[in-house]
C-alpha cells in the first residue's frame, strides 16, 4: 500500500476507508518512530513518538493542534492531536495508539500490517521532519500547531534544497559522461 502524501491544507473528500486508513497511520506513527529511533532518556523518546504522529497528520492532510511532552497526570506522557484536550476528554479512559489502530482496521475491514508498513515507510522517507520537530519538543516541551507547521515547513525546506543539489551534480556528472562518451565515439570513427 503507498503512503498517500497530501499537501498540507488541502481539502479533503476522504471516503470511509481512506479516512480509516489515514487514522490507523497517525495512530501506529508514534510507536513506529519510537522503534526507528531510539534516544536515551524518556523525554527524547516521548518527543520522537508524539512527532511521529504530528508528521503523519501533516503528510496526509489532517488539521493539527500541536503537541505536548508534558505528562498528563494518570493519563499519558505527551499528546500529539488534532483538536485541543478538554477536561471532559481527559476524565475518559486512555485508549492506547496500538487500540486505536485496530478498532480502525476492524471497523474497515483492513489489514493492519499493510497500513502500518506504509506508514513506516512514510516515516522514513520523511525522518529529518520527525528529527527536527521531535528536537523543538524536547528543547520547549510544548509545540503549538502554528509553530509545528513552521518547523516542518522549515524542515521540507531543507530537505528540497538538499535534493536540488543532488540532481545539480547528477546533472553535471550526465553532461561530463556524455562528453566523454562523444569524445569516444569520436576516436572510434
Amino acid at each position: 500500500m503507498p503512503a498517500p502524501v497530501i499537501a498540507p491544507g488541502a481539502v479533503l473528500h476522504l471516503t470511509g476507508i481512506e479516512w480509516a486508513t489515514r487514522e490507523i497511520m497517525v495512530s501506529v506513527a508514534g510507536p513506529i518512530a519510537e522503534k526507528i529511533g531510539r534516544r536515551p532518556t524518556v523525554e527524547e523518546m516521548v518527543g520522537v513518538h508524539e512527532a511521529g504522529h504530528v508528521v503523519v497528520q501533516f503528510l496526509l492532510g489532517k488539521q493539527l493542534a500541536g503537541a505536548s511532552i508534558i505528562p498528563w497526570e494518570g493519563h499519558s506522557l505527551g499528546r500529539a492531536s488534532s483538536c485541543m484536550p478538554t477536561p471532559e476528554l481527559l476524565k475518559t479512559p486512555l485508549v492506547t495508539d496500538e487500540q486505536k489502530a485496530r478498532d480502525y482496521a476492524q471497523l474497515a475491514s483492513l489489514d493492519l500490517a499493510e497500513v502500518e508498513a506504509a506508514a513506516a515507510e512514510l516515516l522514513s522517507v520523511h525522518w529529518p521532519l520527525v528529527r527536527a520537530l521531535a528536537d523543538a519538543l524536547i528543547q520547549r516541551k510544548v509545540a503549538p500547531a502554528r509553530r509545528a507547521r513552521q518547523i516542518l515547513f522549515g524542515a521540507l525546506r531543507k530537505d528540497l534544497r538538499r535534493w536540488r543539489i543532488v540532481a545539480e551534480k547528477d546533472r553535471r556528472n550526465q553532461q561530463a559522461w556524455a562528453a566523454a562518451l562523444r569524445q569516444a565515439l569520436d576516436r572510434v570513427a
